[in-house]
C-alpha cells in the first residue's frame, strides 16, 4: 500500500524546515512510493514516525559510490547511502549485469565471494550469492570468514570473471562495505568500477531476483569453497619465503577478525613454531570488543597494546597484528631488543620501507636479483622506499594514486615477472604472484624471517632501521586524519579541497611551499601564483601534492575514497652523510614535520570558521 497522505507531508514539512535535504526527501519517496522497495516501507514509516531525521538525511541524501576499495559504509535497514539488504543486492546484481553486458550474455559466467567477522557479514554473503545465480552466475562461495587476499587468490586460481568481498577492513563495527574484484583478481578501475556502478543505478529501479539457496546449491550454481582454495593460497604465501631464519617467539592478534585462517596459518605452515595468538582478541567478533575504541586498526598504536602486554609477559621477539579482513599488518618490536624493557609500533612507511630492504638485500644474497626486478609504491608513501632501491639497483614505480588497486593494476603492465615487491603508506604490502591486492600473511611471513634473521645477527629490528638511515638519510612521515561525517561533513571537506586547491597556504611551520601538483586538474602551479600552470598529465585524481623549498619535504592532501575524512601526508628528510650523530639528525626531521602538522591544523581551523 503507498504511504498515506500525511507522510508525505510530512517529509515535506521536515524538506522545508532543513531538517532533510531535497535529494533525501526525493530518495525517501521513492522507497515509499515504488514497487521495488515495498518490503521496506514499515521500518522507513516507524523512522518517519519517530521523527528520526537526521537519520534518514544521512542515509538517504546520496547513493554509495565505489571508492578507492569499492561500497563501503555504514549499515542501517534503510537508505540509498547506506549498506543494507537493497543496496547489497543492487551492486549484486549491477555487477552481473555490467560483466553480462561487457563478455556477452551467452556465455558462462563465474564469481568468487567471501566475507569477513562483520555484523551481517554472512547474510549479505549470501544475498550476493543468491543474486548472482539468479543472474545466470556460477557461485563459489566461502560459507566461513576469509581474508581479502584469499579472495583475490579464489578469483584467480579458480578462474573466475569477478570477486566480491563482504568487508569494511579497518572501520568502526557500524561499518560494512561490498568490495570488487575484477578477473585478475585486483579491485575494479576505471572504466569498470563506473560501469558497474551505471549497471547498480539502472539496478535500483527493478526488483532484484534471488535464486533460493538451497535450490542453487542442489543444481550447482552455488559451490561452497573451501579446503583446496586454502591450500593453495597458503602454499603460495609460503613459497614468497626470503629466509630460513625461524629462531623467534611471535605474538599476533588477529583482532577479532580473520587473520587466524591466514597469517597464523601461514607462519604455521612456513615453520615458526612459536606463535602465540592472543586469547584476549582471538575470538570472531565484528563488535570487536577486546580492541581500544573497538576499531581494529593496525595503523592505531593502542591495538597493539594488549600484544605488547602479551609479549613483555611471555619474553616475545615480536608483535604481529593484522585488521578484521587481514590484508593490513602492524608490528611493535622491543626497543633494545630486550622483551622485558620498552616496546614501540612501527609506522605503516617503516613497516614498508624495512621490508623492501630485506627483500631486495635477501634476493640479492640469494643470487636471485634481476636488472627487470622493479618495486611498486604509491605518491604517498614513503620517497625512502626509492632512496633503497637505488643503492640496490632496482627500479622503482612510484606515481601512483592512493589504493593498492592501482598497484596491483602496475603489477600486470609492466610485467608480474619482474614484480618484486609493492606497498602503501596505509599498512599494506605485497610480495608474489599469487593475489594482486595487500597481503598481511605474506607481510608477517617476511616481517618475521627480517626480524629471526637481525635476531640471529645480534642485532635489533631498528638498528637494522638505523643502519638503512645511515645509508640513505633519515626519511619521516606523519599523517593526519580528519573525520567528517553525514552530509556536512561532506560540505567541510569539500570546502578544504577547495580551499587548498585555490587559496593554499604559502608556508606552513616556516617551510615555504614552492609548487602543487594537482592530480584533479592536471596543473602544476606555482604557489606564490608568480608562473603560468604547465600541464600534468595523468594519473587523474583528487590529490594535491605540495613540494616545498627544503629538499625531500612535501604534505599530500586528499579525501578518502572509502571513509568520511580527509587526509594529509607529510613528508620529510634529513641528509645522514656528515658527522652528525643520527639522533639529532632524527630531531630535526621530526621538528620540522611537527611544525608543519600544526600549521595545517590552525589552517583547518581557520577555513571552517569561515
Amino acid at each position: 500500500m503507498p504511504p498515506a497522505h500525511d507522510v508525505l507531508e510530512r517529509i515535506a514539512q521536515a524538506e522545508s524546515q532543513g531538517l532533510v535535504s531535497a535529494s533525501a526527501a526525493a530518495n525517501i519517496r521513492r522507497w515509499l512510493t515504488e514497487p521495488p522497495f515495498e518490503k521496506y516501507r514499515p521500518r522507513l514509516l516507524e523512522d518517519i514516525e519517530a521523527g528520526r531525521w537526521k537519520t534518514l538525511d544521512d542515509a538517504f541524501y546520496a547513493v554509495l559510490e565505489f571508492g578507492t576499495g569499492g561500497r563501503r559504509g555504514k549499515m542501517y535497514p534503510v537508505g540509498t547511502n547506506v549498506l543494507n539488504e537493497r543496496t547489497m543486492a543492487e551492486s549484486a546484481r549491477g555487477l552481473a549485469d555490467y560483466i553480462a553486458k561487457r563478455q556477452g550474455a551467452d556465455r558462462p559466467h563465474s564469481c568468487a565471494i567471501a566475507r569477513d567477522t562483520r555484523h551481517n557479514s554472512p547474510e549479505f554473503a549470501q544475498l550476493c550469492a543468491r543474486v548472482l545465480a539468479a543472474a545466470g552466475f556460477k557461485v563459489y562461495l566461502f560459507s566461513e570468514p576469509r581474508s581479502t587476499p584469499l579472495l583475490s587468490f579464489a578469483v584467480r586460481h579458480l578462474k573466475c570473471d569477478a570477486g566480491i568481498m563482504i568487508t569494511a577492513s579497518h572501520n568502526a563495527p557500524s561499518d560494512n562495505g561490498f568490495k570488487c574484484y575484477a578477473s585478475n583478481g585486483g579491485q575494479v578501475i576505471p572504466p569498470d568500477d563506473e560501469g558497474i556502478i551505471d549497471c547498480v543505478r539502472e539496478a535500483s529501479d527493478r526488483a532484484i531476483p534471488e535464486k533460493p539457496f538451497d535450490e542453487a546449491i542442489a543444481d550447482g550454481s552455488i559451490v561452497l569453497a573451501g579446503a583446496e582454495v586454502d591450500d593453495g593460497y597458503i602454499a603460495a604465501v609460503v613459497g614468497e619465503s626470503v629466509s630460513p631464519a625461524r629462531d623467534l617467539s611471535i605474538v599476533y592478534t588477529p583482532m577479532h577478525g580473520v587473520g587466524e585462517t591466514s597469517v597464523a596459518a601461514a607462519l604455521t605452515k612456513a615453520g615458526f613454531t612459536q606463535v602465540n595468538i592472543l586469547a584476549s582478541q582471538r575470538t570472531p567478533d565484528g563488535d570487536f570488543p577486546n580492541i581500544p575504541g573497538h576499531v581494529s586498526n593496525p595503523e592505531i598504536p593502542k591495538t597493539l597494546e594488549a600484544s605488547i602486554a602479551e609479549a613483555k609477559a611471555t619474553g616475545a621477539d615480536l608483535v604481529l597484528g593484522s585488521d578484521p579482513d587481514a590484508d593490513r599488518i602492524g608490528v611493535a618490536v622491543p626497543v633494545s631488543g630486550d622483551p622485558r624493557g620498552d616496546w614501540t609500533t612501527l609506522d605503516g612507511n617503516k613497516i614498508g620501507a624495512l621490508l623492501a630492504a630485506f627483500v631486495m638485500k635477501q634476493t640479492k644474497a640469494n643470487g636471485q636479483l634481476r636488472a627487470d626486478h622493479y618495486l611498486v609504491t604509491t605518491m604517498v608513501t614513503t620517497q625512502m622506499a626509492r632512496a633503497l632501491a637505488q643503492r640496490e639497483g632496482v627500479r622503482v614505480e612510484d606515481d601512483l594514486l592512493v589504493g593498492f588497486k592501482w598497484i596491483g593494476q602496475r603489477i600486470d603492465e609492466v610485467g608480474p615477472a619482474g614484480f618484486l615487491f609493492g606497498f602503501e603508506e596505509s599498512h599494506g604490502y605485497l610480495k608474489g604472484d599469487h593475489v594482486r591486492d595487500k597481503d598481511a600473511a605474506v607481510a608477517a611471513l617476511l616481517f618475521a624471517e627480517l626480524a629471526a634473521t637481525v635476531k640471529a645477527r645480534k642485532q635489533t629490528v631498528l638498528e637494522y632501521l638505523d643502519g638503512l638511515y645511515h645509508d640513505v638519510g633519515h626519511y619521516a612521515e606523519k599523517l593526519i586524519n580528519k573525520t567528517l561525517e553525514g552530509r556536512e561533513g561532506a560540505t567541510q571537506i569539500k570546502t578544504l579541497m577547495t580551499a587548498f586547491r585555490e587559496n593554499p597556504p604559502k608556508q606552513l611551520g616556516g617551510v615555504e611551499l614552492t609548487e602543487v601538483y594537482d592530480y584533479k586538474l592536471h596543473e602544476i602551479r606555482s604557489v606564490a601564483g608568480t608562473e603560468p600552470p604547465r600541464p600534468l598529465p595523468q594519473p587523474s585524481g583528487d590529490l594535491l601534492i605540495f613540494l616545498a623549498d627544503e629538499p625531500g619535504t612535501r604534505v599530500a592532501v586528499r579525501p578518502s575514497g572509502t571513509e568520511p575524512k580527509i587526509k594529509f601526508y607529510l613528508f620529510a628528510r634529513t641528509e645522514t652523510s656528515g658527522t652528525e650523530p643520527l639522533e639529532r639528525i632524527k630531531e630535526k626531521t621530526f621538528q620540522r614535520l611537527d611544525g608543519i602538522s600544526k600549521a595545517i591544523e590552525q589552517y583547518i581551523q581557520d577555513v571552517l570558521k569561515t
